[in-house]
């Protein structure tokens, strides 16, 4: 029996259709057929009331086996289930009469109809799996074939078993096609007495074009060939109305081979058809509804929007889920979603915990870490809310989540730049305190050792070594001082920016570090230069390249006399860099994140106070510019400062 059943959709591959109740109630509602959903690799994974009351198995027995449970040993051993998915993929539809099992072991005559589905990109998704238990029809068929057999015998007994069948046409053509018998089931469906068609060319209850074509006679000759032959399309009655119908031609011959008529069954599936379409039009404003859901879903990269099935095995996935976990719908899809989260939390049972609080109050929020496929954590808004059908049976779950990684990363910033600013204000208040109470006992001390000198009288020359270092350690403590005040300074003083020329200020500086330059034999140059002017503070400018250029001279390696070179570039982005480049002692790698902190020396060997760098720096970050620096110990270091220079 050829249903003619059109490939359907993963809507109704019961593969999440977004909960369209009616959908499953049509197909519920339908008891004459086991209508299910096979997976692509033939795994059960829907069942309707028809397939319960056909095959006998409940939903939750029979979900999940595979639908070769349904065939005999013999179809089994020849691998016939696995053909008919073959089949059905190669000539989009499979249609087979045969004998299948029952839950309890029977067998019936089944009509079946398999049908793959494909998704928009031509994917197969699943088959979808139609069965008629037929056992009747072939019974009624059996029936015929013996009575035949019997004829010799009793040919009243036959003619009483045909005319009792009503819900099918049953009469005998003559060899030549004329109608020979007429029962009370062809009468009802086809309107004519037996009178009326009996003798007549059984071609009447075709379309004209199907007579001119010469449809009725192809169906006597492949019936002849082959001893039977089936077709389903539409029929006439007397009064010219059709009906769809199933028909069945079989081949009657006597003993001796001779052909001595035909059988033709036809059943009335016009209700049938009727259905098959309504369920067509259901599916196609189903697939339309899913399509226009799962686009808005898709679209949605923000979030990752998931569904899971009761027991919360992922069900469907988005691009947003995708982005945000970086698993790809094939790799998540069933499986549990307890793979978001730590081993504590799994432990602990906090997933399985999420689910029943989304049951008990109807919707679970939640901020937590979360797992992504490649091991990271990243700080996750969740959102769990329960879904129920009509019945208020439930269906799974949604589950909306969030990155908000970037917003409690913020928030942690924030909180450590509060402490920072509350740690650089008492840092701040410290150095001005000291800056300015050292001085009256920086200028006592140098008071009292001035009197030491002049009191010693004619013991000054044993004394003088001595004398000299004490006041070679006041002049480092008022150095010291001298560039506490300047960093205290630079939190209230604002000098306007203004045009200044780099080479004139290297000159002034190599003329104020003239003894260090003349002692160690340095050489200070510029080349390279791709800009020789900058809008900056000319003091703080001056700070920045005398403390450079000054610590390049001071760290030099003692095995070479020191090479200093200042150069500048603009780069594609736009930023102005100022870079001092020297052939020093270097830095170790743990020094070059720590020299720019305040009182912190990468060399304790060579006389410094700690300040210098620091300052550098803090003038930079209250410009909105900065400073990095590249080193290798033992061949030198070199300082980048980096300016956003605005138009004038």
């Amino acid at each position: 029996m050829d249903i003619n059943l059109k490939p359907v959709t993963a809507a109704a591959a019961g593969i999440d259709t977004g909960g369209e109740e009616q959908y499953r109630i049509l197909i519920d509602s339908i008891t004459d057929y086991a209508i299910f959903l096979l997976n692509p690799e033939g795994y059960i994974s829907t069942w309707n009331t028809g397939a319960k009351q056909i095959k006998g198995y409940d939903a939750e027995e029979i979900i999940g086996k595979h639908f070769s449970i349904f065939y005999t040993k013999k179809d089994i051993d020849e691998n016939h289930p696995a053909e008919e998915l073959s089949k059905a993929i190669a000539e989009g539809k499979y249609t087979e009469e045969g004998w299948r099992v029952k839950k309890d072991g029977s067998v019936f005559w089944a009509n079946v109809v398999i049908t793959p589905v494909y998704d928009k990109d031509q994917q197969l998704i699943a088959f979808s799996k139609v069965t008629r238990d037929l056992s009747e029809r072939k019974k009624a068929e059996d029936d015929l074939y013996r009575a035949f057999e019997e004829l010799k015998e009793s040919e009243e007994r036959f003619r009483l078993l045909i005319e009792g069948v009503t819900d099918y046409a049953i009469f005998m053509l003559d060899p030549g096609g004329n109608v020979a018998t007429w029962n009370h089931g062809a009468r009802r469906m086809n309107g004519y007495e037996a009178n009326e068609i009996i003798g007549k060319y059984f071609s009447r209850f075709y379309s004209q074009e199907q007579v001119e074509e010469g449809f009725p006679d192809y169906e006597l000759r492949q019936a002849k060939e082959h001893g039977r032959f089936e077709d389903t399309g539409w029929r006439y009655r007397k009064d010219g109305s059709v009906f769809w119908a199933n028909t069945v031609i079989t081949a009657i011959f006597n003993e001796k081979k001779d052909l001595i008529g035909f059988s033709k069954i036809t059943r009335d599936l016009t209700e049938k058809l009727q259905m098959e379409q309504q369920l067509f039009r259901v599916n196609e404003e189903l697939r339309e509804s899913e399509e226009k859901s799962r686009l808005l879903i898709d679209g949605v990269k923000d979030y990752a929007i998931l569904m899971l099935n009761p027991e919360g095995i992922v069900m469907r996935w988005n691009e947003g889920a995708e982005r945000i976990k970086g698993y790809k719908s094939g790799e998540i899809i069933g499986r549990h979603f307890s793979t978001f989260y730590d081993r504590e939390s799994i432990s602990k049972g906090f997933p399985q915990y999420e689910l029943r609080k989304a049951q008990e109050v109807g919707r679970f929020e939640d901020e937590g870490w979360r797992i992504r496929k490649d091991g990271t954590a990243f700080w996750a808004n969740v959102v769990i809310t329960p879904i129920y059908n009509g019945k208020k049976r439930l269906l799974g779950y949604s589950k909306v989540t969030r990155d908000l990684t970037e917003r409690r990363r913020n928030e942690e910033l924030m909180h450590k730049n509060s402490e920072l600013i509350k740690i650089n204000n008492e840092l701040d208040n410290f150095v001005y305190a000291a800056s300015h109470d050292l001085k009256a006992p920086i200028t006592n001390l140098e008071g009292l050792l001035q009197a030491l000198e002049e009191d010693l009288g004619e013991d000054l020359q044993k004394h003088e070594v001595l004398l000299k270092h004490m006041n070679g350690a006041l002049g480092t403590l008022k150095n010291v001082i001298a560039d506490l005040s300047d960093v205290t300074k630079l939190k209230h003083e604002h000098e306007a920016p203004e045009d200044v020329q780099i080479r004139d200020m290297l000159e002034d500086i190599k003329i104020s570090l003239q003894p260090y330059i003349e002692h160690t034999g340095a050489v200070v140059q510029c080349k390279g230069m791709d800009f020789e002017t900058l809008r900056y503070s000319r003091k703080n400018l001056r700070s920045i390249l005398f403390n450079l250029v000054s610590n390049a001279i001071k760290y030099s390696n003692p095995d070479r006399n020191p090479m200093v070179k200042i150069s500048t570039t603009i780069t594609e982005s736009g930023v102005y860099e100022l870079s001092v480049q020297d052939n020093g002692l270097g830095l170790a790698p743990s020094q070059i994140g720590k020299i720019f902190s305040l009182f912190k020396r990468a060399h304790d060997h060579v006389e410094g106070s700690g300040i210098g760098l620091y300052l550098v720096k803090r003038i930079l970050d209250n410009s909105g510019d900065s400073i990095s620096v590249e080193s290798e110990e033992g061949v030198g270091s070199r300082f980048i400062v980096r300016f956003h220079q605005t138009k004038k």
